[in-house]
């Protein structure tokens, strides 16, 4: 069939128009466009865009089980037809398959795409649950007793990226964290033979935890005493653990922690006379000694919770007689080889007024730090804690003396601590901030308040 010259002149009319139609679309049609024309290739269960800190993302949900060749195909079909649909988006996309979620970058000239090959690896290796991104790179989950040896899968399964990455694989309670920056350009990369170590450990002691940080050779290893007893811990720990690669590497045995240049000749008879009790105290969560000069030295005992504070004080006063800290705990750090933030720092001196309040609070979720001193006190509490703590907390403060001011805030953020001030207890009258606070809800102001009236009574 031939075309008249009036009719291919029409019809190419109609391709100009259409052409001129499409470029004249505004950013928002041309995104939405995008969006349905993902949502059609085959494999993709929904396609949305999602808030990735000041910038969006495109994340693409795949259909549960699709197999490796499935997903492969995937991604060589978005990158052969984004151009068309969106040349000016610089951004990864990101695919949810099952659990495990793995960006690659459009444009076809990204010849890798090392994130998603190492989440195809973890999906077929089976021992990691799910995988996501932090600020700086992936985090994976895995089994405490797994952690380590799927690290060393993790790094090995694709070459690495040019730039910097942080990728971190730890358990559901963090108690196992292997965590490195990788970055080949800079010689920056996972210790393979650290981390191996750690994970032939696990292998052989199932309750073992601790950390890893690469490159910069840090790390924490901790027996269960449950695996192993004490003293053949030190017999054996030579053969057990090589500390020549670790700049800095800090051992335990149960809650005790102590560096390792030390860690065989801690347990002296007056340290093992300390923790002896100690360890049998469920809300122990660690005991740690540090070195003075070549000689281990009690430093702070940690606990998570009411009972193991107040078993923990009665414990030292019949075995201790100097100084050592008492701290309490409830959540961990999200920084590796760190621990969260006190609730609260005593000592094994704690008595009176300091005492009752460090007991009262313990178990409030809703209390998140407090200080007492000797002339003056800090308390931040949450911004949703509840009446009823609210009120136990108030009337425990108010046991301080009446000439003790009071200074109380609120948290804005658990993990940074950043706090706002709601005001003062002064002469035994709380004063409210003027003007309040932008970001508090005035109905916190009169709640403490009425709390704080009833309290001082």
């Amino acid at each position: 069939m031939r075309l008249s010259r009036r009719a291919f002149g029409t019809l190419a009319g109609g391709a100009v128009l259409g052409l001129l139609t499409a470029c004249a679309k505004t950013p928002e049609e041309a995104a939405a466009d995008r969006l349905e024309w993902l949502r059609g290739l085959d494999g993709v269960e929904k396609a949305e865009v999602v808030a990735a800190g000041n910038d969006e993302l495109i994340v693409l949900t795949l259909a549960k089980r699709l197999p490796d060749q499935a997903v492969a195909t995937l991604v060589d079909e978005v990158k052969r037809g984004f151009d068309r649909y969106d040349d000016d988006y610089y951004n990864s996309i990101e695919l949810a398959i099952d659990d495990f979620r793995a960006r690659f970058s459009p444009p076809r000239r990204a010849v890798r795409d090392s994130d998603l090959e190492r989440v195809l690896w973890l999906r077929k290796d089976g021992r990691a649950t799910a995988s996501t991104y932090g600020s700086s790179g992936p985090i994976v989950t895995a089994p405490a007793s797994a952690v380590a040896a799927v690290a060393v899968g993790f790094d090995q399964a694709a070459q690495s990226d040019d730039g910097r990455r942080t990728h971190r694989v730890e358990s559901v309670d963090r108690q196992v964290v292997v965590e490195w920056t990788d970055s080949p350009g800079l010689g920056f990369r996972l210790d393979r033979v650290a981390t191996q170590q750690f994970a032939d450990l696990q292998a052989k002691y199932p309750g073992l935890t601790g950390w890893i940080q690469a490159p910069d050779r840090l790390a924490g290893i901790y027996f269960a005493a449950a695996d192993i007893e004490l003293d053949a811990l030190l017999t054996g720990l030579p053969k057990l653990v090589t500390t020549e690669q670790f700049k800095k590497l800090e051992l335990g045995w149960g809650p005790v922690r102590a560096p390792h240049t030390l860690f065989t000749k801690a347990f002296t008879p007056q340290v093992r006379a300390l923790i002896g009790p100690l360890v049998k105290i469920p809300g122990v969560t660690r005991i740690d000694l540090r070195d003075d000069d070549g000689v281990a030295k009690p430093e702070t005992v940690t606990v998570k919770d009411r009972a193991g504070y107040v078993a923990t004080i009665a414990s030292l006063r019949s075995v201790w007689d100097s100084y050592l800290s008492v701290q309490l705990i409830r959540r961990s750090s999200r920084y590796v080889g760190h621990l969260g933030r006190p609730v609260f720092r005593g000592s094994l001196f704690d008595a009176g007024a300091e005492y009752r309040i460090h007991a009262a609070v313990a178990d409030l979720a809703g209390v998140t730090e407090v200080q007492v001193g000797p002339e003056s006190a800090n308390l931040t509490i949450a911004r949703d804690i509840t009446d009823a703590e609210l009120a136990t907390t108030l009337k425990a403060m108010a046991e301080l003396p009446v000439a003790n001011p009071i200074d109380l805030a609120v948290s804005d953020d658990p993990e940074t601590f950043d706090i706002t001030l709601i005001g003062h207890v002064t002469a035994g009258k709380y004063v409210a901030p003027s003007p309040a606070p932008a970001k508090v809800d005035p109905a916190l102001i009169t709640r403490v308040t009425t709390a704080w009236i009833r309290a001082a009574r």
